[in-house]
């Protein structure tokens, strides 16, 4: 994903539209980006998608092998950048809800928001909740969940209410199982850039930059500690 591209999307401010109910208006997404296949998941067969489509809410998208998708929501100002093999439905069944990742991997963007909607992010064992954030998510075959934040902070809520809400804070990354409560967020040595590359370094060392500013108007600039260690981290690249 280019930063043109990303600074764009999360540039662009469209009035959020009100409603007596909620999801009463269906979200408009943008495909933004394609590097190999990205699917619309319908009957009688999967649909490929291309750069400039707008897919809406309860479209069920998925990545093809070695490939990559950038998702905007302009109204939300939000991006999401999705991995190769990864399956996600737009705004799930659950109000304030736009993306709900199934299983693979991404990376959710938040810019400055002035709407009321709490734009959350769902995986089959958590739900999580931003206020202006840049963050990672990883969801397995079984449904567990990793979410590996770089900026800002990500609150992740047990779907069920067994386990009381859990803070990740930057440069700090959470592991939750389906069949336990989660241990405390432990620290991670990935950039932004590392995660976009395929990189999954063990808990350790210091946070990262590189990422999307606060205010959503563009990037910063810079180099994660760490980055450079060819030991602490093997390169992934769905295939």
């Amino acid at each position: 994903m280019t930063r043109s591209i990303l600074i764009a999307l999360l540039a662009v401010s469209i009035p959020v539209i009100a409603a007596e109910e909620p999801d009463a208006v269906p979200i408009t997404y943008e495909v933004a980006a394609v590097d190999g296949k990205l699917f619309l998941e319908i009957e009688p067969e999967p649909r490929r998608m291309k750069t400039g489509d707008q897919p809406v809410s309860g479209d069920r998208l998925r990545t093809g092998s070695s490939s990559t998708a950038t998702i905007g929501v302009p109204s939300h100002t939000a991006v999401f950048r999705l991995d190769s093999k990864t399956t996600c439905t737009l705004a799930h069944d659950r109000p304030g809800v736009l993306l709900h990742v199934e299983r693979g991997r991404l990376r959710a963007m938040f810019g400055s928001y002035t709407g009321t909607d709490p734009r959350l992010v769902t995986t089959p064992s958590a739900v999580l909740a931003v206020r202006g954030t840049d963050y990672g998510v990883k969801v397995a075959k079984n449904g567990s969940t990793e979410i590996v934040v770089f900026e800002g902070v990500v609150e992740a809520i047990d779907p069920a209410g067994e386990w009381p809400p859990v803070r990740i804070e930057a440069g700090l990354r959470l592991k939750i199982r389906s069949d336990r409560s989660p241990k405390s967020p432990s620290p991670h040595r990935l950039s932004p850039n590392d995660w976009d590359r395929g990189y999954n370094r063990s808990p350790s060392g210091a946070g990262s930059s590189g990422s999307m500013s606060p205010d959503g108007r563009g990037m910063q600039s810079g180099n994660s500690s760490g980055s450079g260690s060819g030991s602490s981290g093997s390169k992934r690249r769905g295939g």
